[in-house]
């Protein structure tokens, strides 16, 4: 006698044939052979998917089409469509728009012509609504194939002139609208590698090949992209002086200025102005004020102090310290002390492209008796070089005053380590000659004529000297530079200076994300293991202190025994998650969740598994990531007990929907159903159904009909069924012989008043209205077999006409029409525990199958010997409820099946009609054979 065995879910997903024979695995029994259409319900019954809406053509056919999600609020979502070198936004389920312009006139003639005053040029993308009289206009897009500033001539998205002749006649009103396109630098075949992340309105965009890049929002249809500007904003202050009410001393200052911009990041810094041999301001009551030519921008101004010395000038190269901000253009200094714990910023541009200044060579040193300046010429994109003379004496011109009581072999010493020895002696031990014995070094020199440091047995002396450059320093080398630039000296004396550069940039970062306030930007092609932390709060400024500061931008790598490329970063509170090719990575301060800061940084490998540059996602705490090695899955979350960031593959039980494939895309969708859904290079949609808590793993796969899936994205949108992640697709189809790459929706399975408000048809299109029988809008889907529902009856196929307009025998509220698929599912071998019936003969002659808003399902022991399930047929009495089929069905649906001797004990389950379906269960009459009875 058959009995009943039931499966009561199917939260383990489909199965890879591979695993059949492990019946010892519990999951074995919530396992399915077959998910195809179907993805698996969180609360374990399998439901059929819903149909595709279709939002737009991509406007170039034969390109790759990326989407990318951008959730500005909870409300207010974007999918930003990518293609070659643009960029189209969809908010809502449509295009986004620019305002639009009155239309004052439609023709009857092929093509039609639009009067409206207009910007628009030809190939441009508008759609046209509201219009009076020639209704058969609106609701649709069109591309403009030529426009005069006073009429738009139309064609349809497959090129073809409209011919509006048959059209009723233009009345008044209506408006066109040009689908809003932004510009972008990106070519189709680099979008794979595109990455981003998102801070509030704006999204950082990189890519090895580009320049870090912002898209920032403004309002729905204003929107901006431009290349990242690291750090400040403002050009360095000019024209510094120092006046002082110091009388001469033997005090020597010097002082810099940099300019800060709106968003407080300062500029490189001024040149630096000496205040030479004046009387000690420690000491001294007196002022030292400070000015400088306004900076265009400049919010306001920092300035800075070196100590002070005494005779010698100050050197190039020490420390300056912090000892004031104004808004204006001057500061007085009456001795206020220096906070050497906040220096002057060093810019630095970590992806500046070409190289910078490394050396300058002195070909001719000059002859100078001011201290010359040195102009570095500027890179084509970046940051001009800086550099300073260091001064050496060449020759002594003549004595200013000859001193007294010098004797010949004397040593006199004077500012910089200049020496000179005495060769002879006049009268009263004038100094007659002397030669130069030690050239000294020095930045700036002393005006002529130069007294004396000490030294010989006499005193008094003072010479005029002449001066050369003995050598430079270079104070930023710059960056950007694509070939040795010019150096100048001003004034010239006679010099002749060259450069040459130093190592090549790294190039462009490939992978972004935020992280304790600071933007990070990781794996330049030369530095696929560095990551660059912006400073905290200033995402565009990498430059650092000397001393370094807690809040300075921190440059790190990844120190590991084989080579990691850095494939993305995923924030987290123990710290920063680093998937690399090879392993991953936790980045923090030292322990779990502080702060990085460039002298507490801190990188632990936490697995070895490697990630490809399939951008990661977030479930609740699990981080999953497509494995570098072949397309495996791999969930990661902390263990308490490894003390690591580790996990499991999560798809070794449907192999062989990744087995010789690769996951291109992905995106979650987290509410209603808590699905990942996944595009395979073949064109299949993989759905995953993932809740760790539930130990719920369960993966589906998807075909849509004559296309395949190349792309897909989810945002938050408010519908009429609350807040929902809102799923869309780029599908490439042949439509009318023509290769189309279609933006659609996936609709919300949501229905409040029955079948009717069922959507179970791919690229489909949607009226809801007072009852009609003839409807238009379907030409994207010319010379394709068609059906769907009207109010809730399934349509009869049709071919749609080249007009996109067609009719029902009966007029109808609410009519969804599109392209058909097919769902199936099949359980596996069925098992029933110990002792096993594995091998053993089964016969299934009847199954019960317990639904949930379901109609029109088929069910048989195999293809071919599938049979309605008349309880799920409008019109039918249950044979379980002994109630008129009305609607949709929530309940069990008995049908009795082939009763044939079978050895798995396997059924399939197959949906050709536009219902919808939701198994909760299977429950199937199980009779075994060889046995003793």
């Amino acid at each position: 006698m058959a009995q009943p065995t039931i499966q009561y879910s199917f939260n383990s997903g489909e199965w890879a044939p591979q695993l059949y024979g492990r019946v010892d695995i519990e999951k074995y029994h919530s396992g399915a052979a077959l998910l195809r259409n179907f993805f698996v319900d969180y609360r374990g019954g399998a439901s059929t998917r819903t149909g595709t809406q279709y939002i737009i053509r991509a406007l170039f056919d034969n390109q790759i089409v990326r989407l990318i999600p951008f959730q500005a609020t909870i409300s207010a979502g974007y999918v930003l469509v990518f293609g070659d070198r643009y960029i189209r936004f969809i908010a809502n389920g449509a295009p986004v728009l620019e305002n639009a312009i009155n239309i004052t006139g439609a023709t009857k003639a092929n093509p039609c012509v639009i009067s409206a005053v207009n910007s628009y040029s030809a190939g441009d993308w508008v759609f046209i609504s509201g219009v009076a009289g020639m209704t058969q206009l609106n609701g649709k897009y069109y591309i403009v194939a030529a426009a005069t500033g006073t009429t738009v001539t139309l064609h349809d998205l497959f090129g073809n002139p409209v011919d509006s002749t048959a059209y009723g006649t233009y009345t008044f009103g209506g408006t066109i609208a040009r689908v809003y396109t932004l510009t972008s630098p990106y070519a189709a075949n680099d979008l794979a590698l595109l990455k981003f992340a998102q801070n509030v309105s704006e999204l950082v965009l990189t890519h090895p090949n580009y320049p870090p890049a912002v898209l920032t929002i403004f309002a729905p249809n204003s929107w901006t992209l431009a290349d990242i500007i690291f750090g400040s904003t403002v050009a360095s202050p000019t024209g510094l002086n120092v006046t002082t009410t110091l009388a001469a001393g033997s005090t020597n200052y010097s002082y810099i200025v940099t300019a800060v911009d709106a968003n407080g990041q300062e500029s490189p810094v001024s040149d630096a102005f000496p205040l030479l041999s004046k009387q000690n301001i420690a000491t001294t009551s007196g002022t030292n004020t400070i000015t400088w030519s306004p900076v265009a921008g400049a919010a306001s101004y920092n300035v800075y102090k070196t100590n002070t010395t005494q005779v010698n000038p100050v050197p190039i190269g020490v420390p300056y310290g912090f000892i004031g901000n104004t808004t204006s253009t001057t500061m007085a200094d009456s001795n206020i002390v220096a906070d050497f714990s906040q220096g002057p910023p060093v810019v630095r541009n970590p992806f500046a492209t070409g190289a910078g200044v490394g050396a300058i060579v002195i070909a001719a040193p000059g002859s100078f008796t001011t201290t010359p300046t040195l102009t570095i010429g500027a890179p084509p994109a970046g940051v001009t070089a800086t550099a300073v003379p260091i001064m050496s004496a060449a020759t002594i011109s003549s004595f200013g005053s000859p001193g007294a009581g010098y004797t010949v072999g004397d040593q006199v010493l004077f500012p910089g380590g200049v020496i000179i020895d005495v060769l002879t002696v006049g009268g009263g031990g004038s100094i007659a000659t002397a030669a130069i014995v030690f050239q000294g070094a020095i930045n700036p020199i002393p005006a002529n004529p130069v007294s004396t440091n000490g030294g010989g047995t006499g005193s008094g002396v003072t010479v005029n000297f002449t001066w050369k450059i003995s050598d430079t320093i270079i104070t930023d080398p710059g960056s950007g530079y694509l070939s040795a630039p010019s150096v100048n000296s001003t004034p010239g004396g006679g010099t002749s200076l060259s450069s040459s550069l130093g190592a090549a940039g790294n190039g462009n970062p490939s992978c972004c994300a935020f992280f304790q306030e600071r933007l990070v930007l990781a794996a330049p092609l030369a530095a696929p293991q560095t990551l660059y932390f912006s400073q905290p709060g200033n995402y565009s400024n990498f430059n650092v202190t000397n001393p370094i500061q807690d809040d300075d931008a921190i440059t790190a790598s990844i120190i590991s025994g084989q080579l990691n490329t850095i494939k993305s970063m995923i924030p987290q509170p123990a710290g920063l998650i680093v998937l690399t090719d090879g392993s991953s990575w936790l980045i923090n301060g030292g322990s779990f969740g502080s702060a990085i800061t460039p002298s507490s940084i801190v990188a632990n490998a936490q697995s070895f598994n490697g990630a490809n540059d399939v951008p990661p996602i977030v479930v609740v705490y699990d981080q999953l990531y497509v494995q570098s090695k072949g397309s495996a899955v791999r969930d990661s979350l902390y263990n308490f007990y490894a003390n690591v960031y580790t996990g499991t593959d999560i798809s070794i039980l449907s192999s062989h929907l990744f087995f010789g494939f690769e996951v291109l895309e992905w995106a979650y969708a987290e509410e209603p159903f808590k699905v990942v859904w996944a595009v395979r290079n073949d064109g299949e949609l993989l759905s995953l159904t993932f809740s760790k808590e539930q130990e719920f793993t369960a993966w589906a796969h998807s075909d849509t009909p004559n296309g395949l899936f190349k792309s897909v994205a989810t945002i938050v949108e408010n519908t009429a069924q609350g807040f929902v992640n809102a799923v869309y697709v780029v599908v490439s189809r042949v439509i009318n012989g023509f290769s189309v790459q279609y933006i659609e929706r996936f609709a919300e399975r949501y229905m409040p008043n029955g079948v009717a408000d069922a959507w179970t048809v791919d690229c489909g299109l949607q009226y809801s209205g007072p009852p009609i029988s003839n409807f238009s809008g379907g030409e994207y889907l010319v010379g394709q077999t068609v059906n769907g529902l009207a109010d809730g009856i399934p349509i009869t196929p049709f071919v749609m006409p080249a007009s996109g307009n067609f009719t029902l025998p009966s007029a109808a509220s609410k009519v969804t029409v599109g392209l058909s698929f097919t769902c199936e599912l099949e359980p596996l071998p069925i098992d029933t525990g110990n002792p096993t019936i594995q091998s053993k003969m089964k016969k299934i002659p009847a199954g019960t199958v317990r639904v949930a808003e379901t109609l029109g399902l088929l069910i048989g022991t195999d293809s071919s010997n599938l049979v309605p399930m008349k309880d799920l047929i409008r019109g039918n009495v249950g044979s379980m409820t002994n109630q008129v089929v009305t609607d949709l069905v929530t309940g069990d649906a008995r049908t009795f099946l082939d009763p044939k001797w079978q050895e798995t004990g396997q059924y399939l389950i197959r949906q050709t009609l536009p219902y919808p379906a939701t198994i909760l269960a299977v429950v199937p009459q199980l009779t075994v054979g060889d046995t003793a009875k």
